[in-house]
């Protein structure tokens, strides 16, 4: 059985609650839960809150609302609750609450569950137990991912975007046809590439990929196709070509959108007969060879630009497959950083123990337009720059704003520190309105039209 399945199924075990609000829970409710196997855990702070689930790998929670709920109290639920995303959350609230639609639409789209006041013990125990077993159902769903699916493509990541990416990637794995993966720069088409290799039947075969951006235009054909001796000027000797450098396994077109017209008319006859014949020959020669192309480009405007040909775009977009941005999957953002931490562990400081809690939270606010090179890159020089102990989000602030300076406007400066600075008094006041509006000098309101401005809280 997975230990934390049978964490779920154990009679008796002690299962910790975290348990969030002003007000206190009824007696009787409390009693209810300890004595079915329940042991409640307060807090306040997101940040003792973070720490505390960790440490106890709390599952569930309870938010216990006002009587009645304000808007500004209603916004640190809210925040609260989407703090701690991989608990499962149920509900304590008043009757008349469930009037409020801004109140129902954070149940309906947030929490698991809920229950209304006057507590009911047994329909309470009922609802937490059915939010402990999905939790516990989605962290055991969560490590296999972690721990057989990120090895086996070693693509890093468990989220939505990257679950969706291992299924297309299986998919077309199983054809022969080619496929084109497009992304952003950065967002690891390669890997993927090498993923669909592997899984493959072809997998015992080589795995050739072409950066065509590198390959000057006046070689890039002699390149794919080859070259007979005497062809052209310095041509002393033959040379087969990379695509039959990769007979029997995959040719992975890198940046495809930078190939030249010519070369672009060759690689369509040579999808079409799977012959290829050299600068300077006569006679074809058969390969069986799977073509993948990835471009980071939007090849319909290419085409539009007349720079690539839309019979050889139909050709390569039998099957796709996107990759997904690294702002699109901020839940991985931890599991990348730590990761790029262990590779390079042999070649940074000694002593050096990961990241702390709010170098963790600056990471994952972050827009990442390099996305996962750029993550790589700016954890390395960090930790360069890091003398001992943990990265902190000081090292990471000093390390982008001297980055960034050269590249932005003044207005983009302060819109970037308004926006770091909203965020650094929420953290600090656990999302509480009143105080982090009290602490900025700003009145309630202006606060959550910066906060809407800056896109905070919104998930």
């Amino acid at each position: 059985m997975h230990p934390i399945l049978g964490r779920r199924a154990g009679i008796g075990a002690l299962r910790p609650l975290l348990v969030h609000g002003r007000r206190a829970l009824d007696a009787p409710a409390a009693l209810a839960l300890r004595e079915s196997s329940w042991t409640l855990h307060h807090c306040a702070s997101l940040e003792d809150a973070g720490a505390l689930c960790r440490r106890l790998n709390i599952l569930a929670g309870l938010v216990l609302f006002p009587e009645p709920v304000s808007d500004a109290e209603l916004q640190e639920i809210r925040l609260f609750v989407r703090g701690l995303p991989d608990l499962e959350w149920v509900a304590l609230l008043p009757r008349e609450a469930l009037e409020r639609a801004d109140v129902r639409r954070f149940i309906v789209s947030e929490l698991r569950d809920y229950q209304l006041l006057p507590v009911e013990p047994a329909g309470l125990t009922y609802a937490l137990g059915h939010a402990w077993g999905v939790a516990a159902l989605s962290e055991a769903d969560r490590a296999a991912d972690s721990g057989l699916e990120a090895g086996r493509f070693g693509l890093i990541g468990t989220s939505a975007p990257m679950r969706k990416l291992h299924d297309a990637i299986e998919r077309v794995a199983e054809t022969d046809l080619p496929v084109l993966i497009t992304g952003e720069t950065g967002t690891g088409k390669e890997l993927v590439a090498r993923a669909i290799h592997a899984l493959s039947q072809r997998a015992a075969g080589p795995f050739v990929a072409v950066n065509c951006a590198a390959v000057p235009a006046s070689l890039m054909q002699a390149e794919l196709f080859g070259v007979e001796r005497g062809a052209f000027t310095g041509a002393s000797s033959a040379n087969s070509g990379l695509i039959r450098t990769a007979q029997n396994g995959t040719l992975l077109l890198d940046e495809v959108g930078e190939m030249p017209l010519e070369a672009q008319a060759s690689l369509l006859r040579f999808l079409d007969d799977k012959v290829v014949i050299p600068v300077g020959g006569r006679r074809g020669v058969r390969v069986d060879v799977t073509v993948l192309a990835a471009t980071n480009r939007n090849l319909h405007d290419e085409i539009h630009q007349g720079r690539f040909r839309q019979d050889l775009l139909y050709r390569l977009d039998l099957l796709s497959i996107r990759t997904p941005p690294l702002r699109q999957r901020r839940s991985d953002i931890q599991a990348l950083a730590e990761h790029f931490l262990r590779a390079e562990a042999h070649r940074l400081p000694r002593g050096l123990r990961g990241f702390s809690a709010d170098a963790l939270d600056w990471l994952r606010d972050q827009d990442w337009p390099g996305n996962v090179r750029e993550l790589r890159n700016c954890v390395i020089q960090a930790s360069l720059h890091c003398d001992g102990g943990q990265i902190t989000a000081e090292h990471l602030v000093r390390l982008r704003w001297a980055s960034d300076v050269p590249e932005q406007s003044l207005d983009q400066a302060l819109q970037r520190a308004e926006k770091t600075a909203l965020q650094q008094q929420l953290r600090r006041h656990s999302g509480n309105v009143s105080k982090t509006a009290r602490a900025l000098g700003i009145s309630r309101m202006t606060l959550y039209r910066l906060m809407a401005k800056h896109d905070i809280g919104r998930g």
